[in-house]
């Protein structure tokens, strides 16, 4: 059995920006990945329960519960909790960097996207 294609992994995309996520999604869609859309944490979290991702992307600031509590949501749920998290926000912020990576980010990128930045980190966190 070889290794799973690359457009047999889901990303999760979470974002509380439209276009942002049209944008983000389109992206990576036309790099060959399979790209989930939702938007907010509270969809993201029942989303991830039927999907069970393969890495989650998030925006940082959304309304209700940001991206660094969405992050500590799926940490606490143990059918959750070994997905790969990439924070994808336009908070371009040393101090909220650090924070993000030290609780146990796979990635921080800001906005706007640079798909090739993207597109390099999801395939290293997904073993391709």
């Amino acid at each position: 059995m070889g290794c799973p294609m690359l457009n047999e992994k889901v990303v999760l995309l979470v974002d509380d920006e439209p276009i942002s996520l049209l944008t983000t999604a389109c992206g990576l869609t036309n790099r060959g990945f399979t790209v989930k859309s939702v938007d907010g944490a509270d969809a993201a979290m029942s989303a991830m329960k039927a999907l069970k991702p393969s890495i989650i992307v998030s925006d940082l600031v959304m309304p209700g519960t940001n991206g660094f509590e969405l992050f500590e949501r799926v940490r606490n749920e143990s059918t959750l909790s070994a997905i790969p998290f990439v924070f994808l926000t336009s908070v371009d912020d040393y101090y909220a960097k650090k924070f993000g990576l030290k609780m146990g980010g796979a990635a921080y990128i800001t906005k706007p996207v640079d798909f090739n930045e993207l597109e390099r980190i999801l395939k290293e966190k997904l073993g391709e």
